[in-house]
């Protein structure tokens, strides 16, 4: 899943194959296939996985295709199957020549496969190095989804596959099929079984029988007629939406359709019995609310998924700042001072990968790390791995549910979010590094404060006691006490004023004690206020 590469060259290869073959293809399609080819036989040892992968690219097309006596020679430098090509497509053939330096540059060769007159497969190899993988993250799904049948008809088996994909990992049940006549049957069948399918996808411009006559034979159909149908077209025709009107269909999507843009329509076109407000309120009224207040951005373009958030964040004491696309959130980010990012991964102008890598940079030497959580309808396989690399800490599926919500921000803090009003470079306390030792949990801390609040002001008298009194053991074992319970909270300069001071007495050595000691008390006047203000910013 994780390997290591040249992305320029790899990319620039796959532009030049790509750009080709859709030059090329006046009709049907192009498609790109990578799939692991083998495992390169250099590794560690024997009882080791292999450091190096090879990865096999084939971009397929439906275009004029290449003749048999040109095949060997298309990758040489400025050569073309046919010299009427530079006429009719432009170009010089060079870009071959240079795919084929590329692959060769990254370790594997290039080929090529076709037909006159029926398409073209070029094929090349790529080798590369398998890297660490990213820190996983469990994935929220949204809970209305889940299991949900769905029936998928679509003549093209590529779209197929996609669709069958994203629903796949939306935690729904596709079933596809390649026609109407077949559809009817599926759907016939699960209603037999007492399974019927509650959406139909539904390709509109499908040979023998449409889209559109498909919906039109379901509503005939009284045991059909229950499922929510969509319509999915590559073409724009003036009639197609009183069409869509008078036979029900829910929704009607033009193609490629975006994974957010498709997520909401199905939940448009399910329906839910619950207005927005009237089900986050009745989701919010079951989860834990949050221990204190956070200064979160949320960067959102959607109207709808704004008010949700808004709703459900305000609910529980935090304060929102929105913006409505990438270019905002970068721009309040670096003006405001936030705990908590919430990123939608789709947003015009720049996108929320974009807006997070610009963030990351500019933190870049900083001391504080901003949490940005990815909240997106993106379902296909590597999404939220993209989200990781791309720098954000945690990824947050939509629709938006109040406890996943919930779950994830907690999530990010106990692994490194300054809580509200600590992000001081000067806060004696690193609260991050505190709350991630104890796991997040804040009723143990709330335990270790009560306890260090007792003990804290009774040790430091003991310490003060033995400096005074010139007692090195007694200093020792005050200062190495009074060490340990400030360690637990990650209180740098009050911990190492009690290391030096515990130092001097296994030395036996008292004679700079007096300043340390001075330098102790400073600390702890800073320390001890501050698990009071922790207090109350959780009450």
């Amino acid at each position: 899943e994780f390997i290591t590469g040249d992305p320029g060259r790899l990319r620039q290869v796959l532009t030049n194959l790509v750009g080709n073959a859709i030059k090329f293809t006046d009709m049907g399609e192009v498609v790109v296939d990578v799939s692991l080819s083998e495992d390169a036989s250099r590794s560690a040892g024997d009882d080791t996985p292999p450091v190096e992968v090879v990865l096999h690219f084939c971009i397929a097309d439906t275009g004029v295709g290449v003749p048999a006596d040109k095949r060997d020679v298309i990758f040489e430098a400025f050569e073309q199957a046919d010299t009427s090509t530079t006429r009719r497509y432009g170009g010089t053939g060079l870009g071959l020549a240079i795919s084929r330096r590329l692959v060769e540059l990254l370790g594997g060769h290039i080929w090529l496969e076709s037909e006159e007159g029926k398409g073209s497969h070029f094929h090349f190899t790529a080798r590369l190095a398998r890297a660490e993988p990213l820190a996983r993250v469990e994935r929220a799904e949204p809970a209305s989804l889940v299991d949900l049948p769905v029936l998928v008809v679509d003549d093209n088996a590529t779209n197929r596959r996609i669709l069958v994909e994203m629903l796949t990992n939306w935690r729904m049940k596709p079933f596809a099929v390649s026609g109407g006549r077949a559809a009817l049957a599926a759907m016939q069948q699960a209603a037999n079984v007492g399974k019927s399918f509650s959406l139909v996808l539904l390709d509109a411009n499908m040979p023998e029988v449409d889209g559109f006559q498909l919906a039109e034979e379901i509503n005939k159909q009284p045991r059909l007629a229950g499922a929510a149908i969509m319509l999915l077209t590559s073409g724009d025709r003036p009639d197609d939406v009183r069409r869509c009107r008078q036979l029900g269909i829910a929704s009607y999507l033009m193609k490629p359709i975006a994974q957010s843009e498709l997520l909401d329509a199905i939940m448009a076109a399910l329906g839910s019995r619950l207005s927005p407000r009237e089900a986050t309120a009745e989701l919010a009224t079951v989860v834990r609310p949050a221990g204190h207040q956070l200064r979160v951005l949320l960067a959102e373009d959607s109207v709808v998924n704004q008010k949700l958030a808004v709703y459900l964040l305000e609910k529980w004491g935090h304060r929102v700042t929105v913006a409505n696309n990438g270019r905002e959130a970068v721009a309040l980010a670096e003006t405001g001072s936030f705990d908590l990012v919430l990123m939608d991964v789709q947003m015009p102008e720049m996108d929320g990968l974009e807006a997070t890598a610009v963030l990351r940079g500019h933190e870049a030497g900083a001391t504080r790390r901003l949490p940005i959580v990815a909240m997106t309808a993106h379902a296909m396989v590597g999404d939220r791995e993209r989200c990781l690399e791309a720098g954000m800490d945690d990824y947050l599926s939509k629709p938006i549910r109040a406890n996943e919500l919930l779950a994830v921000i907690e999530k990010v803090i106990a692994n490194g979010a300054i809580a509200a009003g600590d992000s001081c470079e000067a806060c004696p306390i690193d609260w991050n590094a505190a709350l991630a030792r104890l796991q997040g949990d804040r009723e143990l801390m709330q335990e270790l404060i009560e306890v260090v609040t007792q003990e804290g002001p009774r040790l430091l008298s003991d310490v003060r006691r033995a400096v005074r009194s010139g007692d090195a053991a007694a200093l020792k074992l005050a200062a190495h006490t009074l060490k340990g319970a400030l360690s637990n909270f990650a209180a740098a300069a009050a911990t190492e004023a009690a290391r030096r001071l515990e130092a001097m007495a296994k030395q036996g050595d008292l004679r700079e004690a007096p300043p340390a000691l001075a330098d102790l008390e400073r600390e702890m006047r800073r320390f001890m206020p501050e698990l009071e203000a922790w207090q109350t910013r959780t009450v």
